[in-house]
């Protein structure tokens, strides 16, 4: 058919837009999108003439998202298809309690190792795979030159495909985009609290023990628990398997984007490894070693802090200002620079360690229109997911207004070596030249022989695409921190701290030691 399918089952994006569901999208979901070029049903490619094969794993935290929609098309594969000869696919999967869920009940009543495992929303990903390379060649696709490549979350899933044994062979190339890979233990999955680096994020246990009081099978969270405890799991499984996604969801309070924290990508030992992912990463047998893309965004966090509060003024539901440009822009580049350190340059160093084709990035564009009240170049810069149109070289209408248009012709030459460099590394699994054989030379991670360890992909207006040579470590970026005498109050200090280090690169020793509470 030549329309989108479901979304899959999340909270909406904007509170309210459900129709008093509480909850958009539809479990009947698992579907694919397709492009391919243009060409007649007598023609498709065969034997050696078939195309490569880009698989994109939509973001969101994933909890919400989808691999296209009517009104989303920011993943419209069409283009890229079209201009470089290859063979786009987009799909969906399940998301949040659906897609990832590892109760001790469930685990314990699970005839196979695939439900066993808690992974949903990743067998969906690896069932997606399947059915490429059972079919993507009616389309003039090669099932043997497939490249996954994902953004944010989606980018973590490509990691996490790299780590499963059970998705061996299923694709030869890789891009991260935006994406670090974290196996949660079963134990952190499982327990009741915190997880073992302070996250609030909700366990199975504790979303079950809310969903038992939310439904009146208990009177609070200490009888839930005890409810949980004391049960048979085969009627405990048979009740949590009987609840529905409204009575799922209605637990859960909408985070940014309507995204929630829980456990997600589980170390279940069957699925994914029971092991870190630095650990995976510096053994090749441990994983796919296939060409890897690898990059971050130059101001990741600021997607996230242009709409907090504590950085930004509002007015209405308007952001008028920014309150501290330089604290703004000091605590946007803690936490971008942990990302890089953490999702791009410590796993090109594992991974080139025993891969000579590793290749990394940073997205620098920022050639955004001042409005006067606010300039979005200082709000916004190359945020986190900001490279997603200049990858697919689709600009929805909204997103040419906050360009100017004296620099639009710029941003589309940005987009258009982009999508010669993803493509010609889904060909032959080297960046290189881009598929048009103009762009500068992409020198893998390890070969700094011309100076540079990594791409800055930026417009002309602001310096150009160019190869730079800088690693960032996890310790260096705590350390500048920890150096750092910019903070005008304690306040502000833990405010800093909070806002770059969250997940597990929070310590709870190190926030109390700053006065912190």
């Amino acid at each position: 058919m030549f329309e989108y399918g479901n979304a899959c089952v999340q909270l909406p994006a904007i509170p309210g837009s459900d129709e008093g569901r509480g909850i958009v999208g539809d479990e009947d979901c698992l579907v694919l999108n397709i492009w391919a070029p243009t060409i007649g049903p007598t023609k498709i490619p065969t034997g050696s003439d078939q195309l490569p094969v880009m698989f994109w794993i939509h973001g969101g935290g994933n909890s919400v998202g989808s691999g296209g929609s009517e009104t989303t098309q920011i993943y419209d594969g069409s283009l890229m298809a079209t201009e470089h000869n290859v063979i786009v696919v987009t799909l969906n999967y399940r998301m949040g309690p659906l897609g990832w869920f590892a109760h001790d009940s469930l685990m314990n009543t699970s005839s196979t190792p695939e439900d066993a495992s808690g992974n949903f929303g990743t067998l969906d990903l690896i069932a997606g795979l399947n059915w490429v390379q059972a079919n993507i060649d009616s389309f003039g696709g090669d099932p043997g030159n497939v490249t996954i490549f994902g953004e944010s979350a989606g980018g973590s899933n490509v990691l996490a495909l790299m780590a499963s044994q059970l998705a061996t062979g299923l694709f030869q190339r890789a891009i991260v985009q935006s994406g670090a890979l974290e196996i949660e233990s079963m134990e952190d999955a499982q327990q009741i609290g915190k997880n073992s680096y302070n996250d609030d994020r909700l366990s199975s246990r504790e979303i079950a023990a809310r969903w038992l009081v939310n439904t009146g099978r208990a009177s609070d969270k200490a009888n839930a628990i005890a409810v949980q405890d004391e049960t048979v799991p085969e009627e405990l499984a048979l009740w949590l398997r009987s609840l529905s996604p409204q009575e799922m969801y209605s637990i859960f309070d909408t985070g940014f984007a309507g995204m929630i924290r829980m456990p997600m990508i589980l170390g279940d030992g069957y699925v994914l490894p029971k092991m870190k992912a630095a650990d995976v990463f510096a053994d090749s047998a441990n994983y796919a070693s296939v060409p890897v893309m690898i990059g971050s965004t130059r101001d990741e966090m600021k997607l996230f802090m242009a709409f907090s509060p504590e950085y930004v003024e509002f007015m209405g539901n308007i952001v008028t200002g920014i309150r501290d440009l330089d604290a703004y822009n000091r605590d946007v580049k803690y936490g971008t620079d942990m990302w890089r350190a953490e999702g791009v340059d410590q796993l090109a160093e594992l991974m080139s360690q025993h891969n000579p084709d590793v290749y990394a990035y940073r997205f620098d564009a920022d050639d955004w229109r001042n409005f006067g009240v606010i300039d979005l170049k200082e709000l916004i810069g190359a945020a986190h997911a900001l490279e997603i149109p200049f990858v697919f070289g689709y600009f929805p209408a909204p997103a040419k207004i906050v360009f100017p248009d004296s620099t639009f012709g710029e941003v589309e030459l940005l987009s258009n070596a982009m999508m010669s460099y993803w493509t010609e590394f889904a060909y032959h699994g080297k960046p290189g030249m881009g598929r048009n054989g103009e762009e500068l030379y992409w020198e893998p991670w390890r070969d700094t022989s011309r100076g540079g360890h990594y791409m800055i992909l930026d417009t002309e207006l602001d310096g150009g695409i160019r190869m730079t040579e800088e690693v960032l470590s996890l310790d260096e970026v705590k350390a500048a921190f920890f150096a750092d005498s910019s903070h005008k109050t304690k306040e502000e200090r833990c405010l800093s701290y909070r806002s770059a280090f969250v997940g597990r690169n929070y310590d709870m020793g190190e926030y109390t030691s700053l006065g912190c509470q």
